[in-house]
């Protein structure tokens, strides 16, 4: 099926019957026969019978009435998109319609938080590139044809009733709400109109460790790793000189704790955003003591610690986020380090972490052609992260932040993957400029909708 770029120009009318008025340009490379008297229009799920006039034009343009925009649930305004014709069904389909979902405080003006730069971007590229794109919350109820959703215009976000997505992108950031009955209602619905939707889910850092060890060529770059319970952490303190508990639905470094043995004593650390708080414990008891309150509240799991390189005493990772791309490839957008906050053991950015680039973290503790080195395989180590990850998971994935560290023998490790990753930490958030993950967020959006178009599984 053929797609053009062609420009939807609305025009004001003053009877009930909406004419569309096509340019010979636009009619001649979509193929639509010039003598046609009617064709049909349709966005998404909504579709109209409207007469059909070819009109000169060396540009490709479709003019519509404002009655049909409306009907369509698109906006009143002049606009480009992707135009498709079916002659079996003498269809013209207008597209594609993109949203991201997420949490969205409905006051004035709306607050997407750490998105909201992103989603900026994100709905300048749709627009080069001839995608509608906005955002919306969880709808607690659902019809058909439309969505409430928010458009940025003249630099606010502003609500509208929208064409129903032919794609979704999900950025909830609360796990419960991915758990409710809300959300799992509507994704049934999205499965039953074929509508795509990604990431599908948090993974939890147990699944994905599970998913990892699976697989052969990855195992070597795990660090041991065991779900918590009494038994257990006694067995770890016995035989190891630093473990991490990590909770296993954590994000963003919170409530990580790190234990050390010192002589026939512990020290428990627990890092916070304002500084690394120490326990000096004597006994395997004090420590599972120390650890109740943590361990109660949420599913822990233990892990070894890695002597980590360091740069001015600082441990550093590394962050890679990856896309899919065509055919179910992937590749990497950004890669960052991250460099811990003086007196922490956690480098996130939320914890008070510094960001830097690979290059210049490496250069503290390895040479040029070690860098080189490392740099190469990191970079292959997070590409079959993702692909393995994308692979087994349950769901669709299309953007996966791939956590690495490298030891003080320059070995890298995998420390963790994050299906919702944080948007402030692939470039400069304050930036005009549309950054390389956007671009690749909308460029999959608009090969999942070619593939499903292809598929004859759109409407």
């Amino acid at each position: 099926m053929k797609y053009v770029v062609g420009r939807i120009i609305p025009y004001a009318h003053h009877n009930d019957t909406s004419t569309i008025y096509l340019s010979e340009k636009l009619a001649t490379t979509l193929n639509i026969p010039f003598e046609l008297p009617f064709i049909q229009v349709q966005c998404s799920r909504n579709t109209l019978t409207v007469p059909l006039v070819i009109m000169k034009g060396e540009e490709a343009f479709v003019k519509i009435g404002q009655q049909s925009l409306d009907q369509l649930y698109l906006l009143n305004e002049e606009r480009t998109f992707f135009l498709t014709y079916n002659s079996t069904t003498n269809t013209i389909s207008i597209g594609p319609i993109i949203a991201l979902m997420t949490e969205i405080l409905e006051e004035e003006p709306i607050d997407l938080k750490s998105i909201s730069q992103f989603s900026i971007e994100l709905t300048k590229y749709s627009e080069e590139v001839g995608a509608f794109f906005y955002v919306f919350t969880l709808p607690q109820s659902l019809a058909a044809p439309s969505l409430e959703g928010y458009v940025f215009t003249n630099n606010e976000w502003i609500k509208h009733t929208l064409p129903f997505p032919h794609i979704i992108h999900n950025r909830l950031h609360k796990r419960k709400n991915e758990k409710s009955n809300v959300f799992l209602s509507f994704t049934e619905q999205l499965k039953d109109w074929n509508v795509p939707y990604f990431n599908e889910s948090f993974l939890d850092k147990w699944t994905v460790y599970y998913h990892l060890q699976e697989a052969e060529h990855l195992k070597p770059y795990l660090p041991e790793t065991e779900l918590y319970n009494k038994e257990t952490i006694i067995n770890w303190l016995e035989r190891e000189e630093v473990i991490f508990l990590k909770p296993i639905n954590g994000s963003q470094g919170k409530h990580i704790l790190k234990i050390e043995k010192e002589d026939e004593s512990f020290i428990v650390s627990h890092s916070s955003f304002q500084q690394e708080k120490k326990h000096y414990l004597n006994t395997a008891k004090e420590v599972i003591n120390r650890l109740s309150p943590y361990v109660t509240r949420r599913d822990y799991l233990i892990q070894k610690g890695i002597p980590l390189f360091q740069v001015e005493g600082k441990p550093v990772d590394f962050r890679y986020l990856c896309h899919r791309t065509e055919n179910d490839c992937w590749k990497i957008t950004s890669s960052v380090s991250r460099i811990s906050k003086p007196g922490q053991f956690v480098s996130n950015i939320a914890q008070g972490g510094q960001l830097s680039t690979v290059q210049q973290a490496l250069r503290a503790s390895f040479s040029k052609e070690e860098i080189k080195h490392l740099q190469k395989h990191m970079r292959s180590l997070a590409i079959d992260v993702a692909y393995e990850i994308s692979t087994v998971a349950t769901g669709m994935y299309a953007e996966l932040g791939i956590d690495l560290a490298i030891d003080i023998d320059g070995k890298p490790w995998i420390i963790e993957v994050n299906t919702k990753p944080s948007k402030n930490v692939d470039g400069d958030e304050q930036t005009t400029a549309i950054r390389p993950s956007a671009k690749a967020i909308i460029l999959y959006c608009l090969y999942l909708v070619h593939e499903t178009t292809k598929e004859g599984r759109v409407e």
